[in-house]
């Protein structure tokens, strides 16, 4: 199988994990604490994947912000070396 097919196949496998979650727990409602704020009654399906959606995104900026240091320091040292540089 290749690596398309099978991301295909996890990616069809966690959707319907999460199709699953949210039809068990679709009825559920929790209080929400905010710190500022608490909401009574939330579901929670919402809960969990907009907190999993917002730790994708933590998760990227975080990533992004060490990835643009290190392409900071890649070019000072390729300034350093006097601009030789392979290119593939």
């Amino acid at each position: 199988m290749s690596s398309i097919g099978r991301r295909m196949v996890m990616v069809t496998a966690f959707a319907a994990l999460a199709v699953l979650f949210a039809a068990q727990n679709g009825g559920v409602r929790v209080p929400l604490n905010l710190g500022v704020v608490t909401l009574r009654s939330v579901s929670l399906p919402i809960v969990v994947f907009t907190s999993v959606i917002l730790g994708m995104v933590l998760v990227l900026l975080a990533g992004l912000k060490a990835d643009l240091r290190t392409r900071r320091m890649l070019r000072r040292y390729q300034d350093a070396l006097g601009g030789a540089s392979e290119e593939p």
